[in-house]
């Protein structure tokens, strides 16, 4: 038998009550918890290691669920199904505390706000980070995630672990993300085949003039100009920030040195003034 360059661990998690999915849970094995996986909304992991002669332990973790853990010897291939069991509610147990602080945030409280993201950032992040392989992109779609839970926070219900919610709501931001990119790096430019005679066929191209439509650019202008005098209407400090993220095309990185700010600071301000833009947006009469 060939010997494996690779182990795959795969499977599934679920709630050990209702068998219901559970997304976000975080698989590794004890031995190395840098390499882990997150599951998706269906509750399906993967995770790939090198092979080990000696025995290790995996390990799964869910907001919400006791620990499960489960010797694995990593000279093959390894299919699981794994359902969790809820721990018990104690006073300070997260999901306790979650409800608390979606209660606070929804009564107007910013540090409540502020705490849940902080709890929930890194996991959210590399679980989006996983699935589009590009920091930059991930950054904006964990603050998009954020956004669009925080937004709808008044319909989480708390018969279900915000952390659940959360995750779900990152996952199908991500996905939505996905499908449209596929679509977008579709080209119109693909060779088309007439027919598949015998003889076969030329692929049929339509060439575009390279010359700038001036229409379009006109269009393009004024779009530029609006999105300009939204950016103005921010306070000093978020104009600056979006300025240089979204038309500097600064990474995180570069604007926490630019800055001299703390990498969490830029991105907790930055999605302030995502929001806030936002909002200014919504409350204009002008679309574009």
């Amino acid at each position: 038998m060939e010997e494996l360059k690779q182990i795959v661990i795969r499977g599934t998690v679920t709630d050990a009550k209702t068998g219901e999915p559970i997304p976000g849970a975080n698989v590794y094995l004890k031995s190395d918890r840098t390499n882990s996986a997150f599951s998706n909304e269906q509750g399906f992991f993967l995770l790939e290691t090198e092979p080990q002669t000696p025995a290790d332990v995996l390990v799964i973790t869910a907001a919400g669920y006791q620990r499960y853990t489960e010797p694995v010897d990593l000279d093959k291939n390894i299919t699981l199904q794994t359902a969790l069991f809820k721990r018990a509610k104690t006073d300070d147990d997260r999901s306790v505390s979650d409800i608390t602080l979606v209660k606070q945030a929804l009564a107007g409280s910013q540090r409540a706000y502020t705490q849940l993201m902080d709890r929930y950032r890194d996991s959210i992040y590399f679980i989006i980070q996983k699935m589009v392989k590009n920091r930059d992109d991930a950054d904006d779609l964990t603050m998009e995630a954020f956004g669009k839970a925080f937004n709808s926070l008044a319909k989480y219900s708390s018969d279900y672990a915000f952390s659940t919610w959360l995750y779900r709501i990152a996952i199908n931001n991500c996905i939505d993300f996905v499908r449209k990119k596929r679509l977008e790096t579709f080209s119109l430019d693909t060779p088309i085949i007439a027919s598949d005679d015998d003889e076969g066929q030329q692929p049929v191209k339509d060439y575009e003039s390279d010359m700038p439509n001036p229409e379009a650019s006109f269009i393009q202008q004024q779009r530029i100009m609006r999105v300009r005098n939204v950016i103005d209407r921010l306070q000093p400090k978020y104009r600056k920030l979006i300025e240089m993220r979204f038309l500097n095309e600064l990474s995180y990185e570069e604007i926490a040195e630019a800055t001299k700010m703390p990498l969490g600071t830029v991105k907790a301000q930055l999605f302030r003034a995502r929001e806030l833009l936002f909002n200014i947006l919504n409350n204009q009469d002008d679309r574009f």
